[in-house]
């Protein structure tokens, strides 16, 4: 069509393709658009990366001149006729190859369009090859610019054992995505979710009357939640048994010397199952008397002023029967969506269940390992930490770094949602196979970012900067590159999965096929 033409091919490299456009005409940085090589039939699929104006004079002052012209026009209240410099101004836009199509297949661009080769803008027939590699789990729709298409963007479930990061600074629509992903989760019923919710903003929304996963149709069946405050809506209390609590699991809280690990160390041993609880309730001399006087007081004095701290905590149980660490996991294995809301707790209370349900998991699924038949029927599971900046600045040592270095051997895959990738250790930053990368102003965070793509964003810095809310780049190694998109509201969501369900809830005949319906 006449209007989807928008310039013709002018230079430069393989990597850096550059057309010229009418002044007038609108791109934007971002754009995906298609040139048609005559020469060869190909359709190569550029990117819109910087857009600059250019002009026919042999003045190279000349645009300045004339924009000094229209100035004095301005204070001398006449309008200045830009219209009759058409033919003289164009714009040059800058872009760099993603490919191109050679029938229905996408392949590496290693050579340039032919010179002069047409411009136009795609259309949804040109993405066709992307369809395939869309996945199951949706989480909007592509986009090109500040246009959307109606052509559904989301990532596969094979992806969830190698890691997701979401990033962005706030207000850019991290909740928005996550509570999409999970919704996404909920309505396949083919994995296993776990968010932990330090902010209290997944449930029901948060407090800008905004919907949350318990309106989600597929809640009943779909959704687990755990909670230490009162919940509008059936929720389950929070409480694990002291003897899942592990010495990871302590160092993850506190520091401790070397002196001290070596005294919960043998602790363990010494004591059992229980070696927390006789920790804690045994005289500081009867411990060190039990360990053969190897500690001194001093040292078993700060362990107990620490355990004593932990068992303030109404969530710590001293029954090993009451906890909800095999719940958790036996709804993970159904396929369902598990939040846990911490949204009240001290970050000490966050953090300690955080950890202890993550190593359940883990451990859960090590074993599991062993067992091929089972293993097999074990769905994929995520574990998405907020503010993960908190607990993956270490590379060793903790049960996140563990996870990240081993989780996709055992199907089991972190979400790392963070405003800041600067402060996550580089190891594990690396780990993360797919980046939903939205709006970062931060320059090292988006040199983080761009150091540990699978794929190639170091073109994408300008648009990164420009990304509005909603807007995010998926860098994945299982699309050929960094597919942008527009997330799709949380709200409008279930706007539309509830227009889709009641447009199927048809009365069926008794004895008639309901497929035909």
């Amino acid at each position: 069509m006449v209007e989807d033409f928008v310039g013709r091919i002018c230079g430069r490299t393989v990597m850096r393709i550059v057309f010229r456009t009418a002044f007038d005409r609108s791109l934007q940085v971002g754009e995906m658009l298609v040139v048609e090589d005559g020469q060869t039939g190909r359709r190569f699929l550029i990117r819109t990366q910087d857009v600059e104006f250019g002009t026919e004079s042999d003045d190279d002052n000349w645009m300045e001149v004339e924009a000094g012209k229209a100035i004095s026009s301005d204070a001398d209240g006449s309008d200045y006729d830009v219209r009759r410099h058409e033919s003289r101004i164009f714009k040059l836009v800058h872009s760099f190859p993603l490919g191109y199509i050679d029938g229905a297949e996408f392949k590496k661009a290693k050579s340039i369009p032919e010179h002069f080769s047409k411009v136009r803008r795609a259309d949804q027939d040109d993405y066709g090859f992307l369809r395939p590699l869309m996945g199951d789990i949706q989480v909007g729709h592509l986009r090109s610019g500040d246009r959307v298409l109606d052509f559904p963007v989301g990532i596969s479930g094979g992806a969830i054992p190698y890691h997701i990061g979401v990033f962005a600074t706030t207000g850019m629509g991290k909740s928005n995505l996550m509570k999409t992903l999970a919704l996404s989760c909920m309505r396949t019923r083919k994995y296993g979710f776990l968010i932990l919710d330090p902010h209290g903003e997944y449930y029901d929304g948060g407090e800008l009357a905004k919907k949350g996963l318990k309106h989600s149709p597929y809640a009943k069946e779909g959704l687990e939640v755990y909670s230490s405050r009162r919940l509008e809506g059936p929720y389950n209390s929070i409480h694990v048994s002291s003897t899942e609590i592990d010495i990871p699991d302590l160092a993850n809280l506190y520091e401790f010397s070397g002196v001290q690990l070596e005294c919960l160390q043998f602790a363990q041993y010494k004591y059992g199952q229980n070696w927390l609880l006789d920790l804690l309730k045994k005289e500081v001399k009867t411990v060190v008397s039990d360990m053969g006087g190897k500690f001194l007081e001093g040292t078993v004095n700060v362990i107990k002023r620490r355990l004593e701290s932990i068992f303030r905590f109404d969530l710590i149980s001293t029954d090993p029967k009451l906890s909800i660490t095999k719940n958790i996991i036996d709804a993970l294995h159904s396929g369902k969506v598990v939040l846990v809301d911490t949204s009240n707790m001290f970050e000490t209370e966050e953090l300690l269940i955080s950890t202890v349900l993550a190593r359940a998991i883990f451990e859960d699924h090590k074993a599991l390992y062993s067992d091929k038949a089972k293993f097999d029927r074990t769905p994929p599971t995520l574990v998405a930490l907020e503010e993960a900046q908190r607990v993956l600045s270490q590379s060793k040592g903790t049960i996140f770094a563990q996870m990240a270095r081993e989780g996709r051997k055992f199907k089991v895959g972190l979400c790392a949602v963070s405003q800041q990738p600067k402060l996550i250790n580089e190891e594990i930053i690396s780990q993360f196979n797919t980046l939903f990368i939205m709006g970062l102003a931060d320059k090292n965070d988006r040199d983080i970012l761009r150091n540990s793509a699978k794929q190639d964003v170091s073109m994408l810095d300008n648009e990164i900067q420009m990304l509005m809310p909603g807007e995010v780049l998926i860098a994945s190694p299982f699309t050929p590159f960094a597919v942008p998109a527009k997330v799709e509201l949380y709200e409008a969501y279930l706007e539309r999965l509830g227009k889709e369900n009641a447009s199927v809830a048809k009365p069926i005949s008794k004895g008639l096929d309901p497929q035909f319906f």
